[in-house]
């Protein structure tokens, strides 16, 4: 997970540092009933099954320099192929160029494909997203942007990837970072898929 070690307001702008730590999920956060409305309406790339076909559905809020969310993606890509919709919320505060890549998925006409280029070309080694940024952040997406990263904290989370995903009886619940393997089915209620990808045996 990418954890927020120190925020200010730069420019108009929400400007964050980082640092890595684990990438375990620790148990579940239980949300209030009114927070729903607001991550279902927040600025999203939507990527996965749509219509009669989704089974299950995913709030993840994103960096596209993250490479925990990375990982994340590359896990959920055999749930996408049974039913799981994920709506990635972006926020840009990582790198000097995440604002610029989140603003291009956001303008994108097909934002999912744009979204499978980031991260196909990832890279791992400069923890890069592998998409050009745009060289100007419209001031329409930079709304958006910040519009995320205030939804972000105000439900108090901390880091990215924040999955979001309804539990028990209806409630919303959220958990940090790159859940193991193990724990997907639960979290996405769907049934356990195989997961070959070499980069994710660790997380088992």
């Amino acid at each position: 997970m990418r954890k927020f070690t120190r925020m200010m307001i730069a420019a108009g702008a929400l400007v964050m540092s980082a640092g890595a730590i684990a990438a375990n999920a620790p148990e579940p956060v239980w949300l209030p009933a009114t927070a729903a409305a607001r991550f279902q309406n927040a600025s999203a790339i939507v990527e996965g099954a749509s219509g009669s076909n989704v089974k299950s559905t995913l709030y993840v809020f994103m960096d596209p320099n993250c490479i925990y969310c990375h990982l994340v993606w590359k896990a959920l890509q055999p749930y996408e192929t049974v039913g799981l919709q994920v709506h990635w919320i972006p926020m840009g505060f990582l790198k000097a160029d995440s604002a610029g890549k989140a603003a291009a998925l956001l303008e994108a006409k097909d934002g999912a494909a744009l979204l499978r280029e980031l991260e196909t070309h990832y890279s791992v080694k400069d923890e890069s997203g592998g998409i050009a940024p745009l060289a100007h952040v419209p001031a329409a997406d930079q709304n958006k942007l910040d519009n995320n990263i205030k939804l972000f904290q105000d439900l108090g989370f901390d880091g990215t990837p924040t999955l979001v995903y309804q539990g028990s009886g209806g409630r919303w619940a959220n958990v940090s970072g790159l859940p193991q393997l193990s724990q997907l089915p639960g979290i996405l209620n769907l049934p356990a898929q195989p997961i070959t990808d070499p980069d994710l045996q660790k997380y088992r």
